[in-house]
């Protein structure tokens, strides 16, 4: 089974970084609703989340893009 945890810590890594997070002093959650400074991670983890659920992907694999 694909392990998602360094993709989310990857992922709050940058949040942290953000000017939401730093700035403004909001939440890891509201700020991945704001903004796109993280959506490459974002779209990532979901995509990793997605594939633990995923009877398919969980026997062939991820897919090559």
């Amino acid at each position: 089974m694909v392990d998602c945890k360094d993709i989310a810590e990857n992922l709050l890594d940058c949040l942290k970084e953000t000017d939401c997070m730093k700035v403004h002093g909001k939440g890891a959650k509201e700020c991945m609703k704001e903004g796109d400074d993280c959506r490459v991670f974002r779209n990532t983890y979901f995509e990793c989340k997605r594939s633990q659920l995923d009877m398919r992907t969980r026997i062939r694999g991820m897919k090559a893009r």
